[in-house]
Protein backbone atom coordinates (compact mmCIF):
# COMPACT_ATOMS: atom_id res chain seq x y z
CA UNK A 1 0.00 0.00 0.00
CA UNK A 2 1.24 3.83 -0.95
CA UNK A 3 0.92 5.79 2.08
CA UNK A 4 2.71 9.53 2.82
CA UNK A 5 3.92 9.23 6.45
CA UNK A 6 2.42 11.99 8.78
CA UNK A 7 5.24 11.68 11.29
CA UNK A 8 8.45 10.23 11.20
CA UNK A 9 8.79 6.14 12.33
CA UNK A 10 11.73 4.97 12.85
CA UNK A 11 12.69 2.47 10.17
CA UNK A 12 10.31 3.05 8.18
CA UNK A 13 10.11 6.56 7.05
CA UNK A 14 10.09 9.97 7.57
CA UNK A 15 7.31 12.97 7.59
CA UNK A 16 6.17 13.72 4.24
CA UNK A 17 7.65 10.25 2.95
CA UNK A 18 5.44 8.67 -0.12
CA UNK A 19 6.47 4.72 0.34
CA UNK A 20 5.36 1.41 -0.04
CA UNK A 21 4.60 -0.80 3.17
CA UNK A 22 2.99 -4.12 3.69
CA UNK A 23 -0.61 -3.34 3.65
CA UNK A 24 -1.39 -4.92 6.93
CA UNK A 25 1.49 -3.07 8.68
CA UNK A 26 -0.76 0.18 7.48
CA UNK A 27 -4.05 -0.80 8.56
CA UNK A 28 -3.24 -2.29 11.59
CA UNK A 29 -0.63 -0.05 13.08
CA UNK A 30 -0.14 3.09 10.80
CA UNK A 31 -3.34 4.43 9.48
CA UNK A 32 -5.07 4.09 13.20
CA UNK A 33 -2.39 5.78 14.75
CA UNK A 34 -2.88 8.70 12.29
CA UNK A 35 1.42 7.77 11.73
CA UNK A 36 0.36 7.88 8.15
CA UNK A 37 -2.67 8.08 5.41
CA UNK A 38 -3.02 6.89 1.96
CA UNK A 39 -1.78 8.05 -1.13
CA UNK A 40 -4.54 10.20 -2.38
CA UNK A 41 -4.29 13.36 -4.09
CA UNK A 42 -5.20 15.21 -1.38
CA UNK A 43 -2.99 13.90 0.31
CA UNK A 44 0.14 13.87 -1.21
CA UNK A 45 -0.66 17.81 -2.24
CA UNK A 46 0.56 18.17 1.69
CA UNK A 47 3.84 15.74 1.39
CA UNK A 48 6.01 18.57 0.63
CA UNK A 49 4.96 20.80 3.20
CA UNK A 50 5.33 17.64 5.66
CA UNK A 51 8.59 17.16 4.17
CA UNK A 52 9.75 20.53 5.02
CA UNK A 53 8.78 20.67 8.43
CA UNK A 54 10.56 17.23 8.87
CA UNK A 55 13.90 19.01 7.28
CA UNK A 56 13.62 22.04 9.63
CA UNK A 57 13.53 19.69 12.75
CA UNK A 58 16.08 16.89 11.48
CA UNK A 59 18.30 20.18 11.16
CA UNK A 60 17.41 20.56 14.80
CA UNK A 61 18.31 17.61 15.58
CA UNK A 62 21.50 17.11 13.74
CA UNK A 63 22.62 20.31 15.44
CA UNK A 64 21.87 19.00 18.77
CA UNK A 65 23.39 15.63 17.91
CA UNK A 66 27.02 17.48 17.10
CA UNK A 67 26.88 18.96 20.88
CA UNK A 68 26.84 15.18 22.38
CA UNK A 69 29.48 14.12 20.18
CA UNK A 70 32.13 15.87 21.81
CA UNK A 71 30.90 13.99 25.42
CA UNK A 72 30.96 11.07 23.99
CA UNK A 73 34.00 11.15 22.68
CA UNK A 74 36.15 12.45 25.41
CA UNK A 75 36.29 9.84 26.98
CA UNK A 76 35.88 5.81 26.68
CA UNK A 77 32.57 4.03 28.21
CA UNK A 78 34.39 1.40 30.44
CA UNK A 79 32.27 -1.86 31.30
CA UNK A 80 33.16 -3.78 34.30
CA UNK A 81 31.76 -7.09 34.09
CA UNK A 82 32.39 -10.65 35.48
CA UNK A 83 35.04 -12.50 33.88
CA UNK A 84 35.84 -15.86 33.18
CA UNK A 85 38.47 -17.83 31.87
CA UNK A 86 39.89 -16.42 28.82
CA UNK A 87 37.96 -13.01 29.40
CA UNK A 88 34.83 -14.08 28.22
CA UNK A 89 32.28 -12.96 30.13
CA UNK A 90 30.04 -14.01 32.60
CA UNK A 91 26.84 -13.22 30.11
CA UNK A 92 27.56 -10.15 27.82
CA UNK A 93 27.24 -6.67 27.30
CA UNK A 94 24.22 -5.37 24.74
CA UNK A 95 22.90 -2.09 23.37
CA UNK A 96 20.71 -1.65 26.61
CA UNK A 97 24.26 -1.90 29.01
CA UNK A 98 25.88 0.54 25.87
CA UNK A 99 23.25 2.81 25.92
CA UNK A 100 23.16 3.13 29.80
CA UNK A 101 26.08 4.01 30.54
CA UNK A 102 26.48 6.33 27.47
CA UNK A 103 23.37 7.92 29.25
CA UNK A 104 24.83 8.73 32.57
CA UNK A 105 27.78 10.89 30.34
CA UNK A 106 25.41 12.74 28.53
CA UNK A 107 23.21 13.29 30.96
CA UNK A 108 19.89 12.13 29.20
CA UNK A 109 18.80 9.07 28.44
CA UNK A 110 19.35 7.16 25.15
CA UNK A 111 17.67 4.79 23.30
CA UNK A 112 18.84 1.71 23.37
CA UNK A 113 17.75 1.59 19.23
CA UNK A 114 20.58 4.06 18.50
CA UNK A 115 23.30 1.86 19.45
CA UNK A 116 24.35 0.32 16.38
CA UNK A 117 26.17 -3.22 17.74
CA UNK A 118 25.09 -5.88 15.44
CA UNK A 119 26.16 -8.71 18.12
CA UNK A 120 26.82 -8.85 22.24
CA UNK A 121 30.05 -8.13 23.49
CA UNK A 122 31.17 -11.82 24.89
CA UNK A 123 35.00 -11.12 25.87
CA UNK A 124 37.06 -8.19 27.71
CA UNK A 125 38.92 -5.85 25.05
CA UNK A 126 38.48 -2.26 23.50
CA UNK A 127 35.31 -2.33 21.02
CA UNK A 128 34.59 0.68 18.82
CA UNK A 129 30.54 0.95 18.29
CA UNK A 130 28.57 3.62 16.42
CA UNK A 131 26.05 5.43 17.81
CA UNK A 132 22.96 6.79 15.84
CA UNK A 133 23.01 10.05 17.63
CA UNK A 134 20.83 11.63 14.49
CA UNK A 135 20.17 10.53 11.10
CA UNK A 136 23.53 12.04 9.90
CA UNK A 137 25.20 12.17 12.78
CA UNK A 138 26.93 8.47 13.71
CA UNK A 139 30.36 9.06 15.87
CA UNK A 140 32.06 5.98 16.32
CA UNK A 141 32.29 5.46 20.25
CA UNK A 142 35.18 3.86 22.50
CA UNK A 143 33.60 0.64 24.90
CA UNK A 144 36.43 -0.71 26.99
CA UNK A 145 34.91 -3.96 28.63
CA UNK A 146 37.41 -4.77 31.64
CA UNK A 147 37.10 -6.98 34.23
CA UNK A 148 35.09 -6.05 37.31
CA UNK A 149 37.83 -8.30 39.50
CA UNK A 150 40.80 -7.27 37.58
CA UNK A 151 44.01 -7.68 40.64
CA UNK A 152 44.98 -4.23 39.43
CA UNK A 153 42.23 -2.51 39.59
CA UNK A 154 39.52 -1.29 37.01
CA UNK A 155 41.17 2.27 36.27
CA UNK A 156 44.35 0.74 36.41
CA UNK A 157 42.91 -2.56 33.77
CA UNK A 158 41.33 0.33 31.92
CA UNK A 159 44.53 2.56 31.09
CA UNK A 160 46.58 -0.92 30.60
CA UNK A 161 44.23 -1.93 27.68
CA UNK A 162 44.15 1.52 26.63
CA UNK A 163 48.26 2.42 26.56
CA UNK A 164 48.82 1.10 23.08
CA UNK A 165 46.92 4.36 21.67
CA UNK A 166 48.73 6.62 24.51
CA UNK A 167 51.65 5.28 22.41
CA UNK A 168 49.98 6.06 19.65
CA UNK A 169 50.44 2.84 18.58
CA UNK A 170 47.42 0.51 16.88
CA UNK A 171 44.91 -0.04 19.53
CA UNK A 172 43.70 -4.22 18.98
CA UNK A 173 40.24 -2.10 18.99
CA UNK A 174 37.11 -4.72 17.66
CA UNK A 175 35.32 -2.46 14.66
CA UNK A 176 31.56 -3.16 14.62
CA UNK A 177 30.93 -2.69 10.94
CA UNK A 178 27.31 -1.25 10.76
CA UNK A 179 25.88 0.41 7.42
CA UNK A 180 22.92 2.11 8.42
CA UNK A 181 21.14 0.64 5.28
CA UNK A 182 21.63 -2.80 7.28
CA UNK A 183 20.30 -1.12 10.83
CA UNK A 184 17.29 0.93 8.79
CA UNK A 185 16.58 -2.66 7.47
CA UNK A 186 16.54 -4.22 10.87
CA UNK A 187 14.37 -1.69 12.51
CA UNK A 188 11.71 -1.64 9.80
CA UNK A 189 11.51 -5.58 11.01
CA UNK A 190 11.05 -5.33 14.17
CA UNK A 191 8.61 -2.27 13.33
CA UNK A 192 6.29 -4.63 11.27
CA UNK A 193 6.75 -7.78 14.06
CA UNK A 194 5.54 -5.01 17.09
CA UNK A 195 5.81 -1.71 15.58
CA UNK A 196 6.78 0.87 17.88
CA UNK A 197 7.87 -1.67 21.04
CA UNK A 198 11.34 -2.58 21.54
CA UNK A 199 12.41 -5.70 21.32
CA UNK A 200 13.46 -7.89 24.73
Amino acid sequence: MKVVFLETVDGSGSMGEVRTVASGYARNYLLPRGLAAPATPTVLARAERLREIEESRQQSQDERARELVGKLESKPLVMAVRVGEQGRLYGSVTNVDIAQKAGEILGEELDRRRILLPEVIRKVGVYSVPVRLSRSVVPDVQVVVVDVDAPEGVDAAVAEMLKPEMEEAPVPTQAFAVSMEQSTEDEVTDGESEPGTPSA
